[in-house]
């Protein structure tokens, strides 16, 4: 009789483990586990403050800002930050800004803080990762392209595109480098922030690189998507032939924007704004996979002049992505 009582417990508790997995794995975790978030009001969700570790070898009350979104503190992460340090010739002027999706053990930071000359400052972003476009439903829609989860890395690119300009606490940074994670600096580099300043660029380019419709269905509705706004909204743009040429047959060009030097004022102006909130508003980034890489080439296309683009491999700037 406690054989049939045990055997019995242990099948209602398969039964519950089953329904457990049938929710986690078959209707999707962000109708489970987490609540998704609707807000466009980044105010009133990220509310935690830049703050910073132990004590900073450097102080700097730089308006210029390397930034890097990292998943979490590892001594790789550490040697390619030391690269900045070593080839970057600011002096050590520029802060750097660490992105988290969550708090990592402190001594993690405080170890990295000793490694870094520069002043290193911390930001928890993650909420931004449960925050959808309104009228989406990640429950019940399906995506063809799932890294580190389902909906992760198209927030990842909708951060790049979106929020980064609408999160309060850069709004006094005038000039943001974007470095991945997992890219270096592997040789000497000028001070990139004042040769923008000196040239009244707007933009600090990487390589071109393309974005192609057999590995991203949907890339190529980008095209139609793009002409209708100009079109609706009566604009010129600034580079017709880029624009041209951004779209081929099958493929759309990108800047390979894993890094990138932005003025943020650029982005605050409101055309710009306008343009992003409606590329947002398609849902095409989670439908398609539409990139930052190709939305930030035809965002220069349109509204920036080819003199104020500068391009990193026309001054012999040596770096690497995802390399040893």
């Amino acid at each position: 009789m406690v054989s049939f009582y045990r055997l019995a417990i242990l099948c209602v508790i398969a039964i519950i483990f089953g329904v457990f997995m049938f929710f986690a794995v078959i209707w999707e975790p962000y109708c489970f586990f987490v609540k998704p978030y609707y807000s466009n009001d980044l105010s009133t969700l990220i509310t935690s403050d830049i703050y910073t570790v132990g004590s900073s070898n450097s102080s700097s009350d730089s308006k210029d800002l390397i930034v890097m979104l990292v998943p979490s503190i590892s001594s790789e992460l550490i040697r390619r930050l030391e690269l900045i340090d070593v080839n970057f010739d600011d002096n050590f002027s520029t802060n750097l800004l660490l992105l988290l999706g969550n708090d990592p053990y402190r001594f993690s930071l405080q170890y990295l803080t000793k490694r870094i000359k520069r002043k290193v400052l911390f930001l928890n972003v993650g909420v931004l990762f449960n925050l959808f476009p309104s009228g989406f439903d990640p429950c019940r829609t399906q995506t063809s392209y799932r890294v580190r989860g389902k909906w992760n890395y198209l927030m990842m690119i909708r951060f790049w595109f979106k929020h980064l300009f609408e999160l309060p606490q850069l709004k006094n940074y005038e000039y943001i480098m974007r470095l991945d994670d997992d890219s270096k600096m592997t040789g000497h580099w000028i001070n990139a922030f004042d040769e923008m300043r000196r040239r009244k660029a707007v933009y600090f380019a990487n390589n071109v690189d393309i974005d192609i419709e057999e590995q991203l269905p949907g890339t190529m509705k980008l095209k139609q998507v793009t002409y209708e706004y100009l079109k609706q909204n009566h604009i010129e743009p600034k580079q017709p032939q880029v624009l041209r040429d951004a779209f081929g047959n099958n493929t759309v060009r990108n800047y390979y924007n894993n890094f990138e030097i932005i003025k943020m004022k650029f982005f605050r102006r409101k055309e710009i704004r306008h343009w992003i909130e409606s590329i947002d508003s398609t849902n095409g980034i989670f439908h398609y996979r539409w990139g930052d890489a190709i939305l930030r080439y035809l965002t220069f296309a349109i509204f920036a002049k080819s003199r104020q683009v500068l391009h990193r491999p026309d001054y012999n700037l040596s770096y690497c992505h995802k390399c040893p």
